[in-house]
């Protein structure tokens, strides 16, 4: 028992963080920002000592929820990205201190049960746990802009959940049960595919699939760019992993026509998600070609890579897939590592000149290697990684996702998702030609801290993408 509950210490850390916060409403902005930031330190530092002690052989499930190594594994990432976000936060009001540090660790720990969720329901209320923060976050400080951003993410966001919503209650009519591991039977098999494409769109938007995107451009260009960081990485990631969940364990073998379900539901599946990835790449990536705004342009990029992340649902082709959920969850995880290092860290460090030049133009970068030589090569770095450089650990996470994709017989997908990283390299590389070619045009106040924490981002993605042969070897 003892054992059980110290796998929920860092669930309870943070639960424990934000009731401290509420409870002691007069703390100035510091104490505010240690408690928030210590309680999710250390649920992130037990993540990890869960995770290397594990071995994977710790497995619970109940009714409602699952705890096992790979929610951990997910766990540790939004408690990573989390963390890096608080201590990025600047120039915040006195008075917007409190609403900051109280919504991040609350999101991360609605995006944990999330995840955990085997059941639809607590799955959808986990789910709009973690939207409502968002929102919330999106819309600080009470500015125009940010403001727009957190109504548009809002209105778009309450559509999706609608969806969603329909998407459970045909899945219910259809099943006779919310649970999402053991389906009993099927009873109305039209009402059943519908079901599952209301989800798919329904959390599509969350992920910012094509065509359900258009929010996620104006929420992180809009949004302060250390909210942007954790929505494009931590709330996408969340989106993809309750995907992953539902199209990976979805059961048909109790139903008298089984096979025909089977084989129909996983062709209409396959189908969908080969043609929205495609198309969420190369709408992405070209798009992106088009921008001077380098937040603009980033968001894009996070569309762009929602493509990559989706290509793995077309191991839903096979009907063994079942047996592809371990892969599945290690690909994922290290492409999803990649992205929160590189694309987190690449949004934190716009938030210098969000705070100080209130632009992001590539006008406003010009010349950062002679204003900021530590930020400049480290978000180079940065997007080194994003561009596919080998031995960045942006490089690793799309070399396994390829090479799965290859190894089973998809390599003509594999191939599309090649030729998008290499449309990429021109966008990336753009911004690195300003900041290192062209003369500076705007001052900005030099940040220490950010410039540590946005330069260990780049250290990461270097240092662990030279490993990640040594880590996929271990947990494969």
């Amino acid at each position: 028992m003892v054992y059980y509950y110290f796998y929920m210490a860092p669930i309870i850390l943070i639960l424990f963080a934000i009731i401290s916060m509420i409870l002691i409403p007069f703390m100035n902005k510091k104490w505010i920002m240690g408690i928030s930031s210590t309680g999710i330190f250390i649920s992130l530092l037990l993540s990890m000592y869960v995770i290397i002690t594990d071995n994977r052989s710790f497995y619970t499930s109940s009714d409602f929820f699952t705890i096992s190594y790979y929610t951990y594994l997910f766990f540790m990432l939004f408690s990573f990205i989390g963390l890096f976000s608080s201590l990025s936060l600047r120039n915040v009001k006195e008075r917007d201190v409190s609403i900051y540090y109280i919504l991040i660790p609350f999101s991360l720990m609605a995006m944990y049960f999330a995840i955990s969720s085997n059941n639809l329901i607590s799955l959808f209320v986990s789910f709009e746990a973690a939207s409502i923060s968002t929102y919330a976050l999106a819309g600080m400080p009470k500015e125009k802009r940010t403001l727009e951003a957190s109504i548009k993410y809002f209105v778009i966001g309450a559509l999706s959940s609608g969806i969603i919503l329909l998407g459970i209650s045909y899945y219910y009519i259809s099943t006779d049960t919310f649970s999402i591991i053991s389906v009993n039977g099927v009873n109305n098999f039209s009402l059943y595919i519908l079901s599952l494409v209301l989800l798919l769109v329904g959390f599509g938007f969350k992920l910012s699939l094509f065509p359900f995107h258009n929010w996620a451009v104006d929420t992180y260009t809009g949004a302060r760019a250390t909210v942007s960081s954790l929505l494009s990485t931590a709330s996408k990631i969340m989106a993809l992993i309750i995907m992953i969940n539902i199209f990976f364990n979805i059961q048909y073998m109790k139903t008298p026509y089984s096979s025909h379900i089977h084989f129909t539901t996983n062709g209409i599946l396959y189908i969908l998600f080969i043609i929205i990835s495609i198309l969420t790449m190369f709408y992405g990536n070209i798009t992106a070609l088009m921008q001077r705004d380098v937040k603009r342009m980033l968001a894009y990029s996070s569309i762009a890579n929602a493509g990559y992340m989706a290509m793995i649902f077309s191991l839903l082709y096979y009907d063994s897939y079942k047996t592809f959920i371990p892969l599945i969850y290690l690909v994922i995880f290290i492409f999803s590592l990649a992205y929160v290092i590189m694309k987190g860290g690449s949004f934190l460090a716009m938030e210098n000149f969000e705070a100080y030049s209130k632009s992001t133009t590539l006008d406003d970068l010009s010349g950062l290697s002679k204003r900021s030589p530590i930020l400049a090569i480290s978000f180079t770095v940065l997007l080194f990684s994003l561009a596919g450089i080998p031995p960045t650990l942006g490089f690793m996470g799309k070399f396994y996702l390829f090479y799965t994709l290859v190894e089973n017989n998809f390599w003509w997908l594999a191939l599309i998702g090649v030729i998008n990283s290499a449309i990429s390299v021109y966008y990336y590389f753009r911004v690195v030609m300003y900041m290192y070619w062209k003369e500076p045009r705007v001052e900005i106040k030099k940040d220490t801290l950010l410039e540590m924490v946005v330069l260990l981002m780049a250290i990461l993605a270097v240092i662990i993408g030279i490993l990640t042969p040594y880590i996929y070897s271990i947990m494969g």
